[in-house]
């Protein structure tokens, strides 16, 4: 007998080590020591076998009702705990599926907008180029106006000369004119010659005007020169009129490519400007879309955390579960031994 209550007293022992590792506060009165050091003495002093049953009934109700109590607390525990680590994964998956779609977009958008800068650069090239012709067209359209006011004087003092000579022509029929008045036609008639480029036009008139003075019949000469003169006035006159009408045509080309430019030009800005437009649209989604991201990233990380925290203290929970109820069926293992000796000392005591 002595024997048995030794072994049990070790069992308590290593049972009581077990509840102090995991320790709880349902049964804290309660103490497998105490019962059998109770039972011990009751069967000492060979107290009625009902007796000793009655305080193992009482131990084992109130380790069936703490375990129930456990077992409650512990099933809203554990719901508790599926319910957070159900709500963290989901979050965690929504996050990392916000991130994924945000990444897409952001990789999507970097390169559409390094094409988009890359065309618009190609456009503004284009606009500078475009814009240097129209600079060049518009320039040489001011030197070829130049150009023609000067030849329009030109032709003009060349007709002017050729009335003044005509005027002379008509007083020289008339011998009213001097020798320095036919010297100074001369001379004007030359540099009208050179300065319409017309030198063959004039080489008649100019002859036909150095001779009048050596002419024996001068009414003859004089009217000679008129005709000559006025055919000469004539083909200035022509070429005059070719003259205006080659620049009308060289305006009119000028103003055909300028036009074709301008056309091209106003074509190039509206291009750049929907590019620009484009590229500050892509930078706005890329901006948006990296906050996202960001956002997306401490979200994950966050409820990660909060996961991991949550499974390592359900598998506390889950631990001290296991583990106080394996301390709670020894200790109805032991009840169960303190009635079996308590009925073979009854039997022997009969």
């Amino acid at each position: 007998m002595k024997v048995a209550i030794t072994l049990l007293v070790v069992l308590a022992l290593a049972n009581a080590g077990m509840v102090q590792k995991f320790p709880l506060t349902y049964g804290g009165k309660r103490s497998i020591m105490n019962i059998m050091v109770e039972v011990e003495n009751k069967i000492k002093a060979h107290s009625p076998l009902d007796t000793i049953k009655g305080v193992l009934d009482n131990f084992k109700s109130a380790v069936a009702q703490e375990q129930g109590t456990h077992d409650e607390v512990y099933g809203a525990q554990k719901a508790e705990c599926d319910s957070e680590i159900a709500y963290r994964r989901a979050e965690v998956e929504d996050a990392s599926g916000t991130l994924k779609i945000a990444n897409g977009i952001l990789k999507t958008s970097n390169i559409l907008l390094r094409k988009t800068q890359a065309t618009l650069g190609e456009v503004e090239n284009i606009l500078n180029t475009v814009s240097l012709h129209i600079g060049l067209i518009n320039d040489a359209r001011k030197e070829d106006t130049q150009s023609y006011n000067r030849g329009a004087v030109t032709f003009n003092d060349a007709i002017n000369a050729i009335d003044d000579s005509l005027d002379l022509a008509a007083a020289l029929a008339k011998g009213g004119a001097s020798l320095i008045q036919v010297a100074e036609m001369t001379t004007k008639l030359m540099k009208a010659s050179v300065a319409t480029k017309m030198n063959k036009a004039f080489m008649a008139p100019l002859a036909a005007l150095a001779q009048i003075t050596q002419e024996e019949d001068s009414v003859g000469a004089a009217e000679r020169l008129a005709q000559l003169l006025q055919t000469l006035r004539n083909n200035v006159e022509e070429a005059w009129a070719s003259y205006t009408a080659e620049n009308t045509n060289a305006l009119a080309l000028f103003s055909q490519q300028k036009d074709l430019y301008l056309a091209s030009q106003a074509r190039l800005d509206d291009s750049k400007g929907r590019l620009s437009n484009k590229a500050e649209n892509l930078q706005g989604v890329i901006s948006v879309q990296t906050a996202v991201a960001q956002a997306a990233t401490n979200k994950r990380q966050r409820n990660q955390t909060l996961w991991d925290d949550a499974a390592d203290l359900c598998h506390s929970f889950d631990v001290e579960y296991e583990a106080v109820t394996a301390g709670r069926r020894q200790e109805l293992v032991l009840v169960q031994e303190l009635e079996r000796l308590a009925e073979r000392r009854a039997a022997e005591q009969q």
